[in-house]
């Protein structure tokens, strides 16, 4: 913009030296009100790109909180004490179990009162690929948080069927 302005006003500065006569400068009040003019204008531009960042970082703010929240979605009162081990549901590995327990699930119940939605919404948010047969990984967690190891794997039975 300032570049701009600057051959504008060489411009300005040229034909008003080749139009007016030696004598004569009236067309420099033309040339000081012509930079005026492009010194509020480029003021001015200044002014929305300023706005226009601020709302760019605001949109990034809010598209992060987002994030933030899928991760954190189905984050309750379980304390590390209390965590389960997620990798005895079939389909949960090391990798997934650390995406879960950064989401706040960290116990069988936490998991079984868990949307499938949500579930989805945090591998999403953790940057990984939707896990297979997510869908069943509440009804599993419901098996396990009752210790019924017998029941989840008739479960898992009917599944392979």
């Amino acid at each position: 913009m300032l570049a701009t302005m600057a051959l504008t006003l060489a411009i300005v500065l040229a034909l008003n030296a080749m139009v007016t006569p030696a004598g004569n400068r009236d067309m420099w009040s033309w040339t000081i009100s012509l930079l005026a003019v492009a010194i509020v204008v480029w003021i001015w531009s200044r002014r929305d790109s300023e706005g226009d960042r601020e709302a760019k970082a605001a949109e990034a703010a809010a598209r992060e909180a987002e994030a933030l929240a899928k991760r954190t979605i189905v984050r309750h009162a379980d304390s590390p004490a209390e965590a389960d081990d997620l990798t005895r549901i079939n389909g949960i590995g090391a990798v997934f179990q650390t995406v879960l327990n950064d989401a706040g699930i960290s116990t069988f119940s936490t998991l079984a009162r868990a949307k499938t939605e949500d579930l989805e919404s945090v591998f999403e948010a953790a940057g990984r690929s939707r896990p297979g047969r997510l869908e069943t990984w509440p009804a599993q967690a419901e098996f396990a948080a009752k210790a019924d190891w017998e029941g989840l794997q008739a479960y898992l039975d009917t599944l392979e069927e």
